[in-house]
């Protein structure tokens, strides 16, 4: 056996996947959120200047908050429903979008504002899992089962919960106006405030980014299932 062969080995058996990585996993999901958000801190992301003026992005949030969004209201519902059906990927969708609105609100205190485009991620949550899954009925059902038609089951359930979660966000989100320059906001140029458009085309920038890349993680975890099946 070779030694390529006796790392899989170790990683795909029993005490590995029933005990070891369960552990690392919880490990590092208490990691990010504690003492793996100070160690962040001052590391930035930065677009270039013909992006929406420069924006920069910290790091931390990017491994915190748009790790969490991601998993909780793309991945798992997505993963649901290509390895299961689209029932289990809507349901799955529905209970992580609760979840994950439920932990902002215990993040942000008095400063979460319960208005409709929280709704808006419960709701995409549940239409990326249940389409997901339809779609891989249908590709199941004519004989396409393959990593290629999970992606592409992935992909089309990301970009309906990226306009889902924007288009409430930009409707009714108290953070949207706070990030836009009058008159459509309140927003200031001090506090990175960027024009309506700019605005808009950002945050569908950003959220298309997380659920279009946790959808393809959540197509390929799909595909992992099958080998224990």
């Amino acid at each position: 056996m070779s030694i390529t062969d006796k790392i899989y080995t170790i990683i795909f058996s029993e005490i590995s996947l029933g005990v070891a990585l369960p552990i690392i996993f919880g490990i590092l999901i208490l990691f990010f959120p504690t003492w793996g958000y100070d160690l962040l801190e001052p590391i930035n992301i930065q677009f270039p200047d013909f992006l929406w003026g420069g924006p920069e992005i910290p790091l931390e949030h990017i491994l915190t908050q748009g790790v969490s969004q991601g998993l909780l209201a793309c991945a798992i519902p997505v993963f649901l429903g290509l390895a299961w059906n689209r029932w289990a990927g809507g349901a799955g969708g529905f209970l992580m979008g609760v979840f994950w609105v439920m932990a902002s609100f215990a993040q942000f205190g008095s400063y979460f504002y319960p208005t409709l485009d929280w709704l808006g991620q419960v709701v995409a949550g549940m239409l990326a899992g249940y389409i997901a899954g339809s779609l891989m009925t249908m590709y199941k059902m004519r004989g396409k089962d393959s990593i290629k038609y999970a992606l592409i089951a992935a992909l089309v359930a990301a970009v309906v919960a990226t306009v889902f979660v924007t288009t409430t966000y930009v409707w009714f989100a108290e953070m949207f106006k706070m990030s836009t320059l009058p008159p459509h906001g309140y927003g200031t140029p001090e506090a990175y405030g960027l024009e309506l458009w700019d605005s808009i085309t950002y945050n569908y920038f950003i959220n298309g980014a997380i659920y279009i890349v946790w959808a393809i993680i959540g197509a390929f975890m799909s595909r992992v299932t099958k080998w224990f099946m």
